[in-house]
């Protein structure tokens, strides 16, 4: 998804250029619907070879691996293409006809992706960079209205989305703090919406106990969460991904930060608030686990009077969505 703004890139450069975009199973419904992609070719890990014939026979001349696996590295070199771009990493660089150090500035990654691009002699926008985008077809936003209102949101209330966990325990914030949250929130007449995991059920249950009220979306499809979140005001969350649906859907966020960097993972937009406490760091992928279980709290430190004032000025400063 966070790739999507290439596409923005690409088509100011080549304005009659057919852009394909290849994406796995996971990923998938977040690109569907895009008008910039021509053709969304799903991979299939079961039909390595298959596909390389699939994508030769396409005969591109551009293929840009944002991914940079030994995967992705083959099957853009088994494209044949006249220009491959990637990352300089692994012995499969080679497979590229230029490459980019992921090493260098800190930015926001759909930006430090587009340099990528930059190899090939794209100019890039610098004044107003391109941003990633889901696109939801007007059904699916009244889909995600129904949705809503199926759960107990009010049809005139300014609402606020809240997602409690990260997938990754070291990013978390404290569920209690979630919940104190919750309560200051609903005392201002704002309702809560909780978008609920499938781990999530016992992390629901102490934020409904000690926030009665709060609304609890039930497990849903990706594309059924961005229709409900596309309703809301301002989403709440740790680093993760629904984050940077809000981003994509025009959604303003507050995203509390511990062991990974805000420069790579925010826009820098004013509709995006950075929560941080004095124990954030950014800290590697194989460490965090480790020293989050030796007991590194990252995300100590941030109150949920914070992250209530930082809702409170993006509910004043942004409009909230039309509900039809």
């Amino acid at each position: 998804m966070l790739s999507t703004a290439l596409l923005e890139d690409l088509r100011r450069a080549f304005p009659d250029a057919q852009l394909d975009y290849l994406v796995g199973q996971e990923g998938a419904p977040l690109v569907a619907g895009h008008p910039l992609v021509h053709e969304r070719i799903v991979l299939d890990p079961g039909r390595t070879t298959a596909m390389w014939r699939e994508i030769r026979a396409r005969r591109y001349d551009w293929v840009v691996d944002l991914q940079g696996s030994l995967r992705t590295a083959l099957l853009t070199r088994a494209s044949g293409a006249r220009v491959r771009l990637g990352w300089r990493i692994g012995a499969w660089r080679v497979f590229y006809t230029q490459a980019l150090s992921r090493f260098g500035r800190k930015e926001y990654v759909p930006r430090q992706r587009a340099r990528l691009l930059e190899l090939a002699g794209v100019q890039l926008d610098e004044t107003t960079p391109a941003q990633p985008r889901i696109y939801l077809s007007q059904d699916e936003r009244l889909r995600g209205e129904r949705d809503a209102r199926s759960a107990g949101a009010m049809p005139d209330s300014r609402r606020v989305g809240m997602l409690l966990s990260t997938r990754e325990p070291a990013k978390d914030w404290s569920v209690d703090q979630f919940a104190a949250t919750a309560a200051a929130l609903m005392r201002d007449g704002v309702s809560v919406l909780i978008f609920q995991s499938p781990d999530d059920a016992a992390l629901v249950a102490r934020v409904r106990a000690a926030a009665p009220g709060v609304v609890v979306l039930p497990v849903m499809d990706v594309r059924r969460v961005a229709g409900v979140l596309a309703r809301c005001c301002v989403f709440v969350s740790g680093d993760t991904g629904p984050a940077h649906m809000a981003d994509a859907l025009g959604v303003p966020r507050v995203t509390l930060f511990g062991p990974t960097s805000p420069a790579h993972w925010t826009s820098g937009a004013a509709t995006t608030v950075v929560l941080t406490g004095p124990n954030a760091r950014t800290v590697p992928l194989a460490d965090r686990a480790k020293r989050h279980a030796a007991g590194e709290n990252f995300m100590a430190g941030i109150e949920p009077a914070q992250v209530v004032s930082a809702v409170r000025r993006l509910l004043h400063e942004s409009p909230c969505p039309k509900i039809a």
